[in-house]
């Protein structure tokens, strides 16, 4: 093994770099972590992204500004290819037709998506990342795959493994598996994953430490974000009726290593399940309930 040492004179005397953020405080050549409890909404949020930067669009009715255009990469290890027509129909209809963004037609957005998004279904497939504590040939083709993305996306972590998640050496492993992709790549690569019962129970799912399993992975993870559902007791507070409250999801950042921290943002489901940045409402008395087709 051969490593090299880092030129400090000329890391000193060289102009101080800047970081190059694929996210906010998620830079190319790292690994991120995106933590929520089942059904919360991982998938759609990953996805309505995936497109978002693919046709260089602010996402989330501005969560994360509008960047160039860039190749992503999303694995989808859980869906069937029917599901994710009838999601990118869904994102779709959104950006075309409510007019939010009059330079897109439909026919320019297919023609982006064909060229910059690698989209594969791969419900029943293996992807595993590591087989009994070894590298698979999955990595490789994974890193394979990332030539030239900016972003590599991974829905759900569990099937990139078998090992225990509670085993801080196996997930030691695996984030280590994922560096390796993100360094041969030089693209930020950013994996779903579950929040603990425990979490979900206490109403902690916003928490740094709501991942399922060994704490070693929020710690090895350079950046990570939580979505979680709006609980019963804060709609109540809020004068929300329950009914509305399954609408709104909250987003936060609960580590980032390379930038400043930033409060949680409200988002709000619209119809297809497409998430958007939203305020709460004042009242229950003074608004119309949340639609949803």
């Amino acid at each position: 093994m051969t490593w090299a040492s880092m030129n400090i004179s000329d890391a000193l005397t060289s102009p101080r770099p800047i970081l190059d953020l694929v996210l906010p405080g998620l830079p190319i050549a790292t690994v991120g972590n995106l933590v929520a409890p089942g059904a919360t909404g991982k998938t759609q949020f990953l996805l309505q992204l995936a497109v978002c930067r693919c046709l260089g669009l602010p996402s989330f009715g501005g969560l994360f500004p509008e960047a160039a255009p860039e190749e992503v990469l999303f694995l989808a290890a859980e869906e069937q290819e029917v599901i994710l027509r009838q999601r990118l129909h869904d994102i779709v209809h959104w950006i075309i037709g409510d007019e939010l963004f009059p330079a897109k037609t439909r026919a320019s957005v297919i023609n982006e998506l064909q060229h910059r998004l690698k989209l594969f279904p791969l419900s029943g497939k293996d992807v595993r990342l590591i087989d009994d504590g070894y590298d698979t040939k999955v990595m490789k083709e994974i890193s394979r795959l990332g030539e030239g993305c900016r972003l590599i996306i991974a829905d759900p972590l569990r099937r990139l493994h078998d090992g225990d998640e509670n085993d801080s050496g196996a997930m030691t492993q695996l984030v280590q598996s994922l560096e390796r992709i993100a360094t041969h790549t030089n693209a930020a690569v950013l994996v779903a994953h579950h929040t603990s019962k425990a979490a979900a129970f206490n109403g902690q799912s916003e928490s740094q430490q709501a991942a399922r399993g060994s704490s070693a992975l929020t710690d090895g993870v350079r950046w990570q974000a939580n979505l979680s559902t709006m609980t019963p007791k804060f709609a109540e507070a809020q004068n929300i009726p329950i009914d509305d409250a399954r609408f709104y999801v909250t987003f936060a950042i609960s580590k980032t290593n390379y930038g400043a921290p930033q409060a949680p943002v409200w988002l709000r489901r619209l119809p297809g399940g497409v998430l958007t940045k939203t305020q709460l409402p004042k009242s229950s008395s003074s608004r119309k309930g949340v639609q949803y087709d």
